[in-house]
């Protein structure tokens, strides 16, 4: 029986799969027949599908750290690169190393933070006479504008009838993201931004689907008063984004756990990000249903022409190669040119495939023993969904990042991997081991994992 791991903006578990290590050898043959979804004609080239990447930098130290011909590195291989408002003196240089990269801007949808002030600790403390928040914010508003004017906007947690601050992510407090007043205070602040200081979208974090992600409140105490409250958010701010010209992609937690979710929210937004794809950790986490559930994500976005962003694996270059391949695989089965990927420490971990793939040739294709494989002109990507290792007939010889030659590929549990049809001239390394950058609640980030 299939289990499903479901992660939350936060990172948190709901129930967790383990995924079996074991070396059965399956010798299936393909069954041309048994697809998801009818094929194209035979031999038809569909749209494009490159993998496209995006670079999330929220760690205010990292930034600061970054030499020049680091930032070029990224720029170089980034389609989109996220950063903090007060960062947006970076636009320039990231444009000159790469004119077609987009840079947005981070805005957190559901919370204010209280370390955001023009104070020599940048924490705004009681709000002082004389204490004014930053001009740039993670948010769509300052904590201390917050306080003076609507202090009613600042949601109360249950039992204690106290402000919410974040469990967490200290110096966060938990906003009224269901008021149409404050979704309109949000949504003019955050379009005076994008035009001031020239980004190219916002990346709208907290679009909460559960009463827990960061602690219960009086106000949205159970999923279903969450879920409306944010949905009623995504119809107020994704039309008016819209209109102001500006594009958006909004992070939604839990999403695969309740069906029907991530296709009704997509209808309202240009996009949804999943920042969990197929895993939370180091290693694949998802199988069986709940890689169907991932992947029916991306389905969703293709059909109704929506720009989506796929995150696999923690925050961080721990992430293994195995990991990383099963995303690369899985993404590519389905997916088209408007849709984006990356994977652990996004600043780090190259996604992209050690050769081009070309152009996918029809659609993704199942073979016996619940392996799938989808063709591309120069190229395919394979996946193993499964728990027990599966042997795959590839329907033509390619070759992987070693060279060797293949006709069949033995593929363990959850993992996947991408082929040419020719030997590579070069290919990028293994990942890292070890994460150089760990992620904290202490750090100053405007993202909230």
């Amino acid at each position: 029986m299939n289990r499903w791991i479901i992660p939350a903006l936060g990172g948190l578990v709901v129930t967790l799969v383990v995924v079996s290590t074991s070396v059965g050898r399956l010798s299936p043959s393909p069954d041309p027949h048994d697809r998801v979804m009818p094929a194209a004609p035979a031999g038809q080239v569909m749209p494009a599908a490159p993998v496209k990447q995006v670079t999330e930098l929220l760690d205010e130290a990292r930034v600061q750290a970054m030499r020049p011909a680091q930032w070029k590195a990224i720029a170089r291989r980034s389609s989109i690169i996220v950063l903090n408002s007060w960062d947006y003196h970076l636009i320039p240089t990231l444009k000159r190393a790469n004119p077609a990269v987009q840079v947005w801007v981070y805005k957190n949808l559901s919370g204010v933070r209280s370390d955001d002030c023009l104070t020599a600790t940048d924490n705004c403390g009681s709000c002082a006479p004389g204490v004014d928040d930053s001009k740039f914010l993670s948010s769509g508003m300052g904590y201390c504008w917050v306080r003076r004017h609507h202090p009613d906007w600042l949601l109360h947690a249950a039992g204690t009838g106290r402000r919410l601050e974040f469990n967490g992510y200290p110096k966060t407090w938990e906003t009224n993201y269901g008021s149409r007043l404050y979704l309109r205070q949000w949504i003019g602040n955050v379009i005076a931004d994008v035009h001031r200081h020239g980004w190219d979208g916002v990346k709208v974090d907290n679009a909460l689907t559960t009463a827990d992600a960061y602690g219960l409140t009086q106000e949205y105490p159970t999923s279903a008063a969450v879920q409306r409250a944010t949905y009623s958010a995504l119809r107020e701010v994704g039309p008016a984004l819209q209109r102001a010209g500006i594009r958006a992609v909004y992070n939604v937690g839990f999403a695969p756990k309740f069906p029907g979710l991530w296709q009704r929210w997509l209808s309202a937004v240009d996009g949804l990000q999943q920042e969990f794809y197929l895993s939370f950790s180091p290693q694949p986490n998802a199988v069986g249903q709940a890689w169907t559930a991932y992947q029916a994500e991306i389905a969703s976005c293709v059909k109704m022409h929506k720009s989506c962003w796929f995150h696999a694996g923690s925050h961080s270059d721990m992430v293994t190669s195995r990991t990383r391949n099963y995303a690369l695989a899985s993404y590519l089965l389905v997916a088209d040119a408007r849709q984006y990927l990356a994977v652990g420490d996004s600043a780090t971990v190259n996604v992209t495939p050690c050769w081009s793939l070309g152009r996918p040739i029809g659609l993704e294709h199942r073979v016996r023993g619940e392996a799938w494989r989808r063709k591309f002109t120069a190229g395919i990507a394979v996946v193993n969904p499964t728990r027990s290792s599966v042997t795959a007939d590839l329907g033509g010889t390619f070759y992987n990042a070693d060279g060797q030659a293949l006709s069949a590929i033995t593929l363990g549990p959850a993992s996947g991997v991408a082929l040419g049809d020719s030997r590579p001239s070069a290919c990028h390394g293994q990942l890292k081991s070890r994460s150089r950058h760990p992620r904290t609640p202490q750090a100053r980030n405007g993202g909230l994992r």
